[in-house]
């Protein structure tokens, strides 16, 4: 047979996350979501509509509309200080294989969190650099020690992933931790990428982004509308760096996707509007009050340990008392048609705990954990 894959597929499938979630039945109660269940807010579908109507259904510039780059880069200063800071992309998961490509050479390291969101280890087995996981630790609520980081850095280390607030965990990286972390990399010369999709969410204090600690042209800053603003179908993210960089991530981006879609960029600007920021931030209060929801909930099972989150919408829990953390999601999902994701799906060292999502309604948690605690009263 002529028709074969190539060798860097080997081992390579679809994650556990998306196999549970093609596995659940309809009228499953969705506690695995990676996104929230609220409808994107009309100023942006109106915005996006008008982007039809007016005709904006051409080619963008490659790197997105000059008007949108102004005005991610004024959210991310003064670490950008203008348009040609910023690349505009087909969602924050283009944005990091644009980000990878580019500064990754085969048989370099690229280092991430353990647990962490499986795509970091994905993208880079495919560009046949090498994947090393650095521990972040249920001690320390699952907040990253710079040690354990720094402790793994070899003469091959290329590019250091940090992910702050956290998925799965929700774990936010304190200020301290974060400017001794980056700045001891970029005295090693190791660059970093911050993967802060879910920026809006965060519930203790207020959020820091890494390139606020950041000395000088080091990182990068992944972001997007995705979470914080419930545009998960629209495709909007982007890369925030050094001008000469994005530059270059630019020109991967083009052979990508080419450019990001123009009406999706229209409705990403309403996003950025004082009725827009008005939007994420009463986006941001229903999460915390459905946070507050879960963990009550949570407190109330027997034989569990949740880590309260810092910020996203997760609760990473402990259930290894009740045996394999896969088996237990599994029959979750068959006999009380309940979804939730395994630490297994986020890492090696995650055996024995659930990723549960609070972006559900209020119903649909508390229905939700009544079903898991009849489901773990009969284990």
């Amino acid at each position: 047979m002529s028709l074969r894959t190539a060798r860097r597929l080997r081992g390579m499938e679809r994650t556990l996350i998306r196999r549970i979630f093609d596995a659940a039945p309809p009228d499953a109660i969705n506690l695995g979501l990676g996104q929230p269940d609220l409808p994107t807010p009309a100023v942006a579908s109106l915005a996006g509509i008008a982007g039809i109507v007016d005709g904006r259904t051409s080619y963008t510039p490659t790197a997105g509309e000059t008007r949108l780059r102004d005005a991610i880069a004024a959210s991310h200063g003064p670490f950008a200080s203008g348009p040609d800071n910023v690349l505009v992309t087909v969602g924050s998961q283009e944005a990091m294989f644009a980000a990878f490509l580019a500064l990754l050479d085969e048989g370099e390291e690229l280092l991430y969190p353990d647990p962490g969101y499986p795509a970091y280890s994905g993208i880079a087995r495919l560009l046949g650099a090498r994947p090393v996981s650095y521990p972040v630790r249920a001690e320390r609520a699952f907040r990253v020690d710079p040690d354990d980081v720094i402790g793994r850095l070899t003469p091959k280390s290329r590019l250091v992933v940090l992910c702050s607030p956290s998925n799965p965990t929700g774990a936010v990286t304190p200020r301290s931790d974060l400017f001794s972390l980056i700045g001891e990399l970029e005295q090693r010369g190791v660059a970093w990428l911050s993967d802060e999709i879910y920026a809006d969410f965060s519930y203790r204090e207020a959020f820091v982004s890494a390139s606020a600690c950041s000395g000088g042209n080091g990182g990068l800053v992944v972001s997007g509308l995705s979470k914080g603003f419930s545009m998960t179908g629209w495709r909007v993210g982007w890369v925030v760096g050094p001008a000469k960089i994005i530059s270059r991530l630019t020109t991967v981006h083009q052979y990508l996707v080419t450019c990001a879609p123009s009406i999706s960029q229209a409705a990403a600007m309403a996003a950025f509007s004082p009725r827009g920021r008005s939007e994420r931030h009463r986006y941001g209060a229903i999460l915390r009050r459905r946070r507050e929801i879960m963990g009550e909930e949570l407190r109330s099972l027997t034989g569990v340990r949740p880590v309260e989150p810092d910020g996203a919408f997760y609760y990473f829990v402990d259930v290894s008392r009740y045996g394999s953390s896969i088996e237990l999601a599994r029959r979750l999902l068959d006999r009380r048609k309940v979804i939730t994701i395994p630490g297994e799906a986020f890492g090696e060292n995650c055996a024995g705990w659930l990723r549960l999502s609070f972006a559900c309604s209020e119903d649909g948690i508390r229905e939700g954990l009544s079903r898991i605690r009849e489901e773990l009263a009969g284990a």
